[in-house]
């Protein structure tokens, strides 16, 4: 099947479920367009998005119909988004590891709640601060995984400072004013500091410099309860399951129809 490059076929296609694609309508952009290729077996909806960027591959389905084909296109090992029976599909053509059942949620729209403690709006300064209190959780492995410094001056991030000390912050994974789309995420408190609703005023304030952005999403793992309720509160809704995962190709023995 051809590659896809009609925007505007793989927008519709999207726009079905917007908070499931939310993270693919920002990959419209054109910087990030040129980096990305995209598949469909024309039977709707099914979309395969395969993104080169950040040193890697990251896979993303509606559907399975097309996934097969972009396997043939992606970097090993490929990092994969998707729901459980584009994950069944991918396991049948490659080693499957990692994963992680997660929550897409999508935001309702209510305004979030006035904050007591006031949030900094954070920029290229201050993402060594940043970087230190991401790096407060690594040893426990609730530091955020995907975070890049870039993201910063590219998108929009909220910190509380005590002294010159970050305790909390929250951010974006992408804004795509064009798209009308955001993901917010990198959202960490410092665990000496929890339990002050730092979380909350942060993630509060990301949500209220969105004004304007239709769709906003966010992932969250399944079994992060005390997460998924600071969510709700804030009015985001579960929307579906999915599963975060790695995936490596096949040994040659390993192929479908091998001698064994």
């Amino acid at each position: 099947m051809p590659i896809l490059s009609n925007k505007d076929y793989i927008r519709t296609i999207l726009r079905r479920d917007p908070v499931w694609g939310v993270y693919a309508l920002g990959d419209l952009s054109p910087l990030m367009f040129a980096k990305t290729q995209w598949f469909s077996s024309g039977f709707s909806p099914d979309l395969t998005l395969v993104l080169h960027d950040y040193g890697t591959s990251i896979l993303f389905a509606m559907g399975t119909g097309s996934v097969r084909e972009a396997l043939d296109h992606v970097t090993w090992p490929v990092h994969l988004q998707v729901r459980s029976d584009a994950l069944a599909e991918i396991a049948r053509h490659a080693t499957v590891t990692d994963s992680r059942l997660m929550w897409r949620m999508g935001w309702s729209g209510a305004p979030p709640p006035a904050a007591r403690v006031t949030a900094t709006r954070l920029a290229a300064p201050d993402v060594p601060a940043l970087e230190l209190l991401y790096a407060d959780g690594e040893s426990t492995g609730e530091s955020p995984d995907f975070f890049f410094p870039s993201m910063v001056t590219d998108g929009v991030f909220f910190g509380v400072y005590e002294g010159p000390a970050l305790v909390a912050a929250a951010g974006t994974h992408l804004v795509s004013p064009g798209e009308t789309a955001a993901a917010i995420g990198n959202i960490y408190a410092r665990r000496d500091r929890r339990g002050r609703g730092l979380g909350r005023v942060v993630t509060s304030a990301v949500l209220r410099a969105l004004t304007g952005i239709e769709t906003v999403g966010l992932n969250v793992r399944a079994d992060n309860k005390v997460a998924i309720g600071l969510y709700e509160s804030l009015g985001f809704v579960r929307h579906c399951r999915f599963y975060e995962a790695q995936a490596a190709c096949l040994s040659p023995s390993e192929q479908p129809g091998a001698e064994r």
